[in-house]
């Protein structure tokens, strides 16, 4: 049994590390963490107290740059972490070694258990390079040149590496889901994790920051009493040095207590017990199972079988062709090279619309959804609706954005779409303009509400985001092949921007002050870049097929 768990982790530790995806989140999750450390100097600090004049903070030392990178890597890798791993299953199934587990004598709970450590495995490999990170942090800082690695690494062991084991095994329970698995599980994750863990955190401390940060301050309290008067800042504050006053104190570390260590124990526990969760809902890679959800018409064939005797029909029919010069080869004919803009656009359209009414939870019902939108834009004030109808209007149909650019690849239709003539001065304006004329469509009652109040800066802010959302889509998905990426930062854009009111982050048009800052001018700049950028990687795909 530990022959074949090995073999499980170390086959799904290598499939995850291999990945550009791997590299490209590690990369920026250092890159994050380094700006997270500023310089005395730098002109802001990410974790400190202060007021208008004064700043506190720790010296760069090894407890105070282990503490503050641990508790970034955790609130980081517990959301980007998870799209990494969370193809486990899917994984297996489009390689076709699925079918080989399944028939295996190989127990549900061993294969699930082995990929919750195999994903473990590949999050505690990018912690490792992180801790790694921090001590070349503390030299390039230079406010501190004692080493003591147990110092630095212990925030990272306590509170780090068990939520990445309890974050694989969450990944893996979405993957074993037939309705987690893809573009719903990314988005309830995004969700989750935005919501549900913030006030987790407050309950059990998941990403010790609450006992790292009143640790520190009893430290600063001290030597500078006054301390207790200032706020708490954690993220980033600007201002230093020419405005207000930088004060340091030494920080040593924690002290480390049975409580926090069997609180972050109980992350391991939970871990597990999802891994074993996940076993039973996993299908073990058999079709008849998931295809109980729609089962055949009574007399029908399975679909399978009905495939394969039309194949064999076809197979029949065709006479094998003996040489090449029995091929005659014609240029093609002026009425197939001639292009039909609006029959090739109302095809994507229509294309867009039908996966409308497929997704998740709305059924046979996403444009009536679409069209009760459009009426409510239309008939409520408008602050009300351009601030919190629209962002619900373009949120809807996020699925069906994240297909482009993708779908060839997904449907298996890239040679047939690629071959054709002149598909990348065809197909791709008419495929972008079908996911822009979806976002015309989901908010074209806020459109008219803004007209009808004379709002045409507004108006202009909401034609832009429109044009942003399917380049966005399209450019990540040509350059990353997955659905994941676009999904993943859509969401986050979304929260931060129209909900959460944060100006520069609006791309939509929802906060007033946004349309006055004149912010979607650079979002229009910034289309323009992504569909110049969609462009390249689309002539790159066809290239390839």
């Amino acid at each position: 049994m530990l022959r074949v768990l090995h073999a499980i982790i170390w086959t799904g530790y290598l499939n995850k590390v291999r990945t550009y995806r791997f590299l490209v989140i590690l990369s920026l999750t250092i890159i994050v963490g380094y700006v997270f450390v500023p310089r005395s100097d730098a002109g802001y600090v990410t974790l400190a107290w202060g007021s208008s004049t004064t700043f506190y903070r720790g010296v760069y030392n090894s407890a105070w740059i282990g503490s503050m990178v641990a508790m970034l890597t955790g609130v980081f890798l517990s959301l980007l972490g998870f799209y990494i791993v969370n193809d486990t299953v899917k994984r297996d199934e489009e390689t076709r070694v699925g079918q080989i587990i399944a028939t295996t004598p190989l127990k549900n709970s061993l294969y699930m258990l082995g990929n919750a450590l195999s994903n473990f495995g590949v999050l505690s490999t990018m912690v490792i390079v992180i801790v790694l990170t921090s001590l070349v942090m503390q030299i390039v800082r230079g406010e501190d040149f004692t080493m003591k690695p147990w110092a630095l690494m212990n925030p990272f062991l306590m509170f780090v590496l068990p939520l990445m084991f309890l974050v694989g095994a969450v990944a893996l329970l979405f993957g074993s889901m037939p309705l987690l698995r893809g573009g719903v599980g990314n988005i309830a994750y995004a969700f989750s994790w935005m919501i549900g863990l913030p006030l987790l955190s407050e309950t059990i401390d998941l990403f010790g920051i609450g006992r790292i940060t009143s640790s520190m301050k009893a430290m600063g309290l001290g030597n500078y009493p006054e301390m207790a008067q200032q706020g708490f800042i954690l993220g980033g504050s600007w201002g230093l040095p020419q405005e207000r006053t930088l004060n340091m104190f030494t920080w040593q570390g924690m002290k480390w207590t049975s409580e926090i260590l069997q609180t972050h124990l109980l992350l391991i526990g939970l871990g597990i017990a999802v891994s074993l969760i996940a076993s039973v809902f996993f299908y073990r890679f058999d079709p008849a199972l998931e295809s109980r959800k729609s089962p055949a018409e009574p007399g029908e064939q399975p679909r399978d079988i009905v495939e394969m005797e039309e194949d064999e029909e076809l197979v029949q029919q065709v006479k094998p062709v003996e040489s090449l010069k029995d091929v005659d080869i014609e240029p093609l004919s002026p009425d197939v090279v001639r292009y039909r803009f609006r029959s090739v656009w109302l095809a994507e359209f229509r294309l867009v619309l039908k996966e409308m009414d497929d997704l998740p939870f709305i059924g046979d019902y996403g444009v009536a959804v679409v069209c009760a939108l459009i009426i409510t834009g239309l008939l409520l004030p408008i602050d009300t609706a351009r601030g919190i109808l629209l962002p619900v209007a373009w949120l809807l149909p996020v699925l069906v954005w994240s297909k482009m650019g993708t779908r060839e690849a997904h449907h298996h239709t890239g040679q047939l779409v690629f071959s054709s003539a002149n598909s990348l001065r065809h197909q791709f304006p008419a495929a972008y303009l079908a996911g822009v004329a979806l976002a015309m469509f989901a908010g074209s009652g806020v459109a008219c509400n803004l007209a009808i109040h004379a709002d045409w800066a507004g108006l202009l802010a909401w034609l832009t985001g429109g044009f942003f959302i399917p380049a966005l889509a399209f450019c990540l998905g040509v350059w990353t092949g997955s659905s994941k990426s676009f999904e993943f930062l859509y969401i986050m854009l979304w929260y931060l921007g129209p909900i959460n009111r944060i100006e520069y982050l609006d791309f939509v048009g929802a906060v007033p002050g946004s349309v006055v800052a004149g912010i979607w001018h650079y979002y229009l700049v910034i289309t323009l870049i992504l569909l110049g950028l969609a462009l390249m990687g689309r002539r790159t795909q066809m290239q390839r097929q």
